[in-house]
């Protein structure tokens, strides 16, 4: 009776869970499969990637992968802490933890050894987050004058300036389309932010331009004649091409204009796709608007952030 048992909880196990099984090898690959609209494809991609380079170093060291043991992923950790930083190391675990979870196996990273050994990873290699250049109100300044009038500096004009205004971050500013944008009787007008990267289920949020920012997207709407579709677009010759630009471009068209705006080659270095996110709200704290309404303006959901990106103004509190 008792073999019966053991072989009916064979059979029912998904197959593959033993080193050098083969069917293991597709199970988790398949159930990666069913996050598909869930998570955002670079969240998928990091989890494949990452739980690959798991699977090879556990089949190099003779070592099952699935279900792992907590003593394996605490190895697999102290192995790679000298050349990966703890962000990278945390990231290693959500792959290891998210397989686990969709297998429906007990997770192996909620150990203490796991735990110990990222300790000892922070201790080794204490790190404080790197920061983009921000480009706040008079360095965006800079940036837009060295912007001319043909079809492509009218683009890099209403891009920065939408940046600016939207904090928005850059998946967010080449997802956005002509559609979300509404004008007031103001002279200004509002964007939708539709779809955010702390905002999976896309319940969107409302960003507000200044009648500059408005002047400078109308003026790219018109010689590019959108109608509807991508707002921002890749500009061939005199032609805007009807599709979304990468989100690599606002980092090169950033680093484009700071370049011909004589920027330090250090300073050119250190702007990224991030630059106008920060600057404009250290441009906000400068104005003196507390940290909430930056919060709203920005979409964000933790104060740490904000803090992170303002602590480098140069405010005397005591003035």
């Amino acid at each position: 009776m008792k073999h019966r048992t053991s072989m009916a909880f064979r059979h029912q196990r998904p197959a593959g869970f033993l080193l050098g099984d083969k069917p293991a090898l597709v199970d988790w690959r398949n159930a990666l499969e069913r996050l598909d609209g869930s998570y955002s494809p670079h969240t998928l991609l990091s989890y494949r990637s990452d739980f690959a380079s798991f699977e090879t170093w556990c089949n190099e060291h003779s070592l099952a992968f699935l279900p792992a043991n907590p003593s394996t992923v605490a190895s697999f950790i102290i192995a790679l802490t000298e050349r990966l930083k703890p962000s990278s190391l945390k990231r290693k675990l959500a792959g290891i933890r998210k397989i686990h979870h969709l297998l429906r196996l007990r997770d192996p990273t909620r150990d203490v050894d796991v735990d110990l050994a990222i300790r000892k990873a922070r201790r080794l290699k204490p790190q404080r987050p790197t920061q983009a250049l921000g480009i706040t109100a008079n360095f965006r300044d800079r940036l837009l004058a060295t912007c001319t009038d043909d079809l492509t500096g009218l683009r890099d004009c209403a891009f920065v300036s939408v940046g600016f205004d939207t904090l928005c971050r850059r998946c967010e500013l080449v997802a956005l389309r002509a559609e979300d944008l509404a004008p007031n009787h103001f002279g200004t007008a509002s964007l939708l932010i539709r779809k955010a990267k702390n905002d999976p289920d896309g319940a969107g949020r409302i960003a507000h331009l200044t009648a500059d920012a408005l002047s400078a997207l109308q003026n790219w709407i018109a010689a590019a004649q959108i109608k509807h579709g991508p707002l921002f677009r890749p500009v061939y010759g005199k032609f805007a091409i009807d599709r979304h630009m990468n989100p690599i471009a606002l980092t090169r068209i950033l680093k484009k204009l700071a370049r011909s705006a004589g920027c330090t080659p250090e300073e050119v270095f250190s702007i990224s796709g991030h630059s106008l996110r920060v600057g404009a709200a250290q441009q906000l704290t400068i104005n003196g608007v507390q940290l909430l309404p930056i919060m709203r303006a920005g979409g964000w959901r933790s104060t740490n952030v904000v803090a992170r990106y303002v602590e480098n103004v140069d405010i005397n509190v005591w003035g």
